[in-house]
């Protein structure tokens, strides 16, 4: 992993939450954030975040992401997870700071017992996962999610590929606006992925991930801004390869 962060400047990985658990849950305390087993690596902002969550599933997989955070930071930096410092701007997109990397963009996204998560030492970068499965159908979603062009491109696509269509671009619009930092708050109908992209120094990857390491079959779309990077392509598939990291796994992700 250290070696494609090194060669392509970023990596996205993905693994099931319950995974990344320092315990099983029948095993867990009920205050999660005074485990001892969390307490070097839980920051303060996060114990009081945890603290707020209602649901032990919510709390569980908040845990279980930041500890994939801050295990795949320490694997593109060499140094240990302990000493990775989660930090957050003030719309909430996390970043990373640990001795000798400096700044390390982040993001994160998860849907059902799946996380992703994705790094980058050049720019900004958002990744986004959906279960392929997932219904989308155009006469619901189609005008708050595509530009007048998008439209016109799935006009005259069957139903079947009109819904994969439209998933694939709702993961790759999620993945962007995360990695601008707006979420949402930017109305996916108000622009067209491939002009913003293509014009703005951004590149993209999306992959349909599938298998029992993924809980089914999955889109997992990464979004990065490239202009300080002499490496990679633009909208190239990535490729998968297995990484295991102590108890827990990762899915590492190689590719322009």
């Amino acid at each position: 992993m250290r070696q494609a962060y090194a060669a392509h400047g970023r990596a996205v990985v993905h693994g099931r939450w319950r995974e990344w658990l320092p315990l099983s849950p029948q095993d867990m305390a009920p205050d999660l954030a005074l485990d001892q087993g969390l307490r070097g690596m839980l920051d303060e902002r996060d114990r009081r975040r945890l603290r707020t969550l209602p649901r032990p599933a919510a709390r569980e997989r908040f845990v279980a992401s930041r500890l994939l955070l801050k295990h795949l930071v320490a694997a593109v930096s060499g140094t240990a997870p302990e000493a990775v410092c989660l930090a957050y701007e003030p719309g909430g997109r996390p970043y990373a700071r640990c001795a000798g990397a400096g700044r390390v963009e982040l993001s994160l996204s998860h849907t059902g017992d799946l996380l992703v998560a994705g790094v980058s030492r050049c720019e900004r970068i958002g990744v986004d996962v959906e279960a392929s499965g997932r219904p989308m159908r155009y006469a619901d979603v189609g005008r708050r999610l595509c530009a007048p062009a998008e439209r016109a491109a799935m006009a005259d696509l069957a139903e079947p590929e009109r819904e994969r269509a439209l998933l694939r671009l709702w993961t790759l619009k999620e993945a962007y606006t995360k990695a601008l930092g707006c979420g949402m708050r930017l109305a996916f109908a108000e622009f067209e992925f491939d002009a913003v992209v293509s014009g703005g120094g951004w590149r993209f990857s999306i992959s349909e991930v599938n298998g029992d390491h993924s809980a089914g079959s999955h889109f997992i779309s990464s979004v990065w801004r490239q202009h300080e990077c002499s490496v990679g392509g633009f909208g190239r598939e990535l490729v998968e390869r297995s990484r295991r990291f102590g108890n827990n796994r990762m899915r590492v992700y190689d590719g322009g």
